[in-house]
């Protein structure tokens, strides 16, 4: 990824990432960033799955770095790019809202995404695709409620549970304090999401 490839623009309470080739055909992605860590931490790896996917990522911007303040922030976008698909997604407490976003609004998103994430609604009658990605090194999320949130989901969500893999390495913001070691590099990070998304998501 290179400044070359890739445009990041802020507007709108949002960072716009479009890379240099879009496939008209491949869904938006709209971005809810964990509790207290800011948007910009996200910027690479979601700059990444931009143009692996070859579509507009959309980062969102909430009051006080905290999503759960701005839960319909999915609707705003989609209203104000004219957006018709669109996978919603998050990290941590950002995953939680994006959940709670497309229970309430299942007609207006083609899939969700968790990264370290749950959904505490019932989400058994949403048509779209759901992709959960959890690390066996998270030390981070409470895992009863993971494992508990899981009969919320319906039957066909892809659930990944990777090796390795912590909390913090969803987002480039350093090791979160009492978190697991990681194991994964940037790039095995991000080459994970993206092939996630290549084979169960968007294409």
């Amino acid at each position: 990824m290179t400044k070359d490839t890739l445009e990041i623009i802020e507007e709108n309470r949002v960072f716009v990432i479009t890379p240099a080739v879009i496939n008209p055909a491949h869904p938006a992605i709209i971005f809810y960033p964990g509790g207290l860590v800011a948007p910009e931490s996200y910027l690479y790896k979601m700059g990444h799955l931009a143009e692996c996917l070859q579509t507009t990522a959309y980062v969102i911007k909430a009051p006080f770095n905290a999503a759960i303040f701005d839960i319909n922030a999915a609707a705003r976008i989609i209203n104000n790019y004219n957006l018709e698909d669109a996978w919603v997604g998050g990290h941590s407490l950002g995953g939680i809202s994006a959940a709670r976003f497309t229970a309430g609004n299942m007609e207006k998103v083609e899939g969700l995404f968790l990264f370290a994430s749950y959904s505490d609604k019932d989400l058994s009658a949403f048509g779209g695709k759901i992709i959960s990605i959890m690390g066996d090194q998270d030390l981070i999320i409470n895992r009863d409620n993971y494992e508990e949130a899981k009969q919320n989901l319906p039957s066909r969500a892809i659930i990944i549970e990777v090796e390795g893999l912590n909390h913090s390495d969803f987002g480039n913001y350093g090791l979160q304090s009492g978190d697991g070691a990681s194991s994964l590099s940037n790039e095995e990070v991000i080459d994970l999401v993206c092939n996630s998304f290549n084979n169960f998501g968007t294409q």
